[in-house]
């Protein structure tokens, strides 16, 4: 890695400096930390001994990864390359939708705008496509509009797969994964919380959920709305509607189904200098913006040998896109329906084969987003198979996809539009396109009882989204992905870990943005024209998340450093599109029911033309360290009440990830959080 070092050094020495400044404090009080324990006991500090298991058949306990219970769980190998955020870490953050609970992973990165997607998260330089979203393991086929407004007080965990690796959960392959799983309970508990802050925000929802016997229920309901800062269009709010159901009939089955429902309405924000006029003069809306999402999963296990589990799902979105500088609208209304199906068998107790299929239905009738006025209605099949071998300490995985796509009426490329060239693209009817295969190796080695060893690659092919259109107004071509993820973990105590691990992504033809775009002087509706080009990220993760110090405090700290290429005049240049360092740091403290939590993140400096003008070419972007802060308490008694203040970006930086919109500094908010428990979960 010492040339991403060296490139570091170079150009991002301030950077460099902050990073092993807050890594240098954070081990100096792990090692303090230590050190008083072994001074307080008398005693060397022991790790404990916890053992992870990969088996799935075993005679006492219960292992963390059981392939038979939970068949879509990715590989053993991928673990140093998967994230989680829990409930807990989005209560103390304070985090209200998903992207902002993602915002302190390893290598985030959050792209703000004011278009009709108005967050695009990322890790190591995955875009175009961004990584997918699933809900409880259930594949999103067009779901980038709603994580801002997805709330993340029905949420249990955010699962984050930063490698281009994941097989099992729907088709999101090799552009990353996330899988927001909602919350389950298991004894009556009933939660309100109300937020009021900057920009006359308000946060308002009540949850309530209970398990009687063998059925247990959910349920939540929220409206969350902001004026945005004067003068830049950017109000929006949104209601949100969750239940849950899960019913276990017998031991060997188990039931369980989820809806969601979203309504409200979203203004644009107006681009701002040095956006290029053209945006600067669009005044356009989501008004209303209706979602259903829905699913059933079914898991059915006879014995020890087998597991079976179906999903089923419906999605319908229908949101309204108003331009209201041209006095026009457009309905983008979309749906999705479809089952999942993966079938575990234990062939030995040391090998699990998981094998299973996936079809999608996707129509929108009227087109959607820059193809809109174009109809759309594609059939998706796709094939899995992933084996995971145990040999002593040594676990081996392997897995394979299938895809292949029918285009039952495919008109994404507006061809009523008036570029010559652009006429020459007809739609597509009644016709299969190429299949594409993704594959992943994997390993891992359990030195001992707290450190592990682990190896994964992986390599197929990424299709352009539906409706890209390159330079010359043609498709893009498919993308050829190969990637490699070299990592350890050692654990550190009951309940801390360091990660470490390094990664390349080969991309071959990848998706790019050419910079370039084409309006539709029909629809007025201008869309962006890609580009393929070959491009590489090289990179090294690092993360410790500590054990509770001092019976009160947990700190954290990660920071991702990589080094980005693209092809360019048949050669090969440094990709300044994706910056060379990100890294996050925190404080958890809580002690006599008073709690401070402080976070920080930093993001070096990179560039892009997006939304830019032609002549004025990539703007610098990024280059910014913010810190968050929130502090409460909370009351003693049978009804818990936790009355908090947070600040956003405290020092009010001013900053950008998007040419022409820029964050809208320091924001402050107050809450409450009630939660009303049954006084015999209170003393448990």
């Amino acid at each position: 890695m010492t040339f991403i070092m060296n490139n570091i050094y170079q150009k991002n020495t301030l950077s460099l400096l902050k990073a092993v400044y807050l890594a240098s404090l954070f081990l100096w009080l792990l090692t303090g930390y230590s050190s008083i324990n072994a001074q307080n006991s008398g005693n060397p500090v022991l790790l404990p001994k916890t053992y992870e298991i990969d088996s799935v058949i075993i005679t006492a306990g219960k292992e963390s990864r059981n392939l038979m219970e939970k068949p879509y769980t990715e590989p053993n190998s991928l673990l140093p390359s998967i994230s989680k955020v829990s409930h807990g870490d989005i209560r103390k953050q304070c985090a209200t939708n998903v992207v902002e609970a993602m915002n302190h992973i390893p290598g985030g990165l959050i792209e703000t705008r004011g278009r009709q997607v108005k967050q695009f998260f990322s890790v190591r330089g995955q875009k175009y496509p961004y990584p997918d979203y699933a809900i409880n393991g259930v594949w999103q086929k067009e779901f980038e509009e709603l994580p801002y407004f997805f709330s993340t007080s029905d949420i249990e965990e955010i699962e984050i797969v930063r490698s281009s690796a994941a097989l099992l959960t729907g088709l999101s392959g090799l552009g990353g994964l996330i899988n927001i799983k909602t919350r389950e309970y298991s004894s009556p508990e009933t939660n309100l919380e109300m937020e009021y802050g900057s920009l006359n925000s308000l946060h308002t929802h009540l949850s309530n959920g209970n398990k009687i016997g063998r059925f247990s229920y959910a349920a939540g309901i929220g409206y969350d709305k902001s004026d945005g800062p004067s003068g830049k269009h950017a109000k929006e709010e949104m209601a949100d509607l969750y239940s849950q159901v899960h019913w276990q009939p017998t031991d060997k089955l188990s039931i369980k189904a989820n809806l969601f429902y979203l309504d409200g309405k979203r203004e644009l924000r107006v681009a701002e200098l040095p956006a290029d006029q053209k945006y600067r003069d669009m005044v356009q809306n989501f008004d209303p913006y209706k979602v259903v999402l829905s699913n059933l999963k079914m898991v059915y296990r006879p014995g020890e040998k087998f597991s079976s589990e179906l999903q089923l799902f419906y999605s319908y979105r229908n949101p309204t896109f108003n331009d209201e500088v041209n006095a026009t609208s457009s309905n983008e209304k979309d749906s999705e329906w479809g089952l999942n199906f993966i079938q575990s068998v234990s062939v030995t107790k040391l090998n699990i084969l998981r094998f299973g299929g996936l079809y999608n239905h996707w129509v929108a009738p009227n087109g959607k987003r820059f193809y809109t006025g174009k109809r759309c209605d594609i059939e998706t099949f796709s094939g899995v198979l992933v084996d995971e071998q145990r040999i002593g300490p040594v676990t081996l995985d392997a897995g394979i996809r299938w895809t292949k796509t029918y285009l039952n009426d495919y008109g994404a490329f507006n061809i009523e539009g008036d570029g010559v060239q652009f006429k020459k693209v007809d739609p597509i009817e009644d016709q299969w396109e190429p299949a594409i295969l993704q594959s992943s190796l994997g390993a891992s080695y359990r030195i001992n009882n707290w450190l592990s060893l682990y190896l994964n690659s992986a390599a197929g092919q990424i299709k352009p989204r539906q409706g890209s259109l390159n330079i010359d107004l043609s498709e893009p071509l498919n993308e050829t992905r190969y990637k490699i993820d070299v990592g350890a973990i050692r654990k550190i105590g009951s309940s801390g870990k360091i990660t470490l691990t390094a990664f390349g992504v080969m991309q071959k033809n990848a998706i790019a943005l050419s910079g370039d775009t084409y309006l539709n002087t029909l629809t007025n509706i201008r869309r962006e024209l890609y580009l393929n080009r070959d491009q590489n990220q090289f990179g090294l993760e690092f993360e410790i998340v500590a054990p509770k110090m001092f019976n009160f405090m947990e700190p954290f700290l990660n920071f991702t450093v990589m080094k980005s290429s693209m092809k360019e005049d048949g050669s090969l240049v440094i990709n300044k599109e994706n910056p060379v360092l990100i890294a996050s740091g925190g404080l958890y403290m809580n002690k006599n029911n008073f709690d401070l939590n402080l976070l920080s993140k930093y993001v070096s400096p990179f560039e892009n033309d997006r939304f830019a003008s032609v002549t004025d070419g990539p703007q610098p972007l990024g280059d910014f360290l913010t810190i968050d802060l929130s502090g409460g308490y909370t009351t003693k008694g049978q009804v818990p009440v936790r009355l908090y203040i947070k600040m956003r970006n405290l020092t009010n930086k001013k900053y950008s990830t998007v040419i022409g919109y820029p964050d809208f500094g320091r924001m402050i908010f107050s809450g409450v959080q009630v939660k009303f428990l049954r006084e015999k979960n209170q003393k448990k």
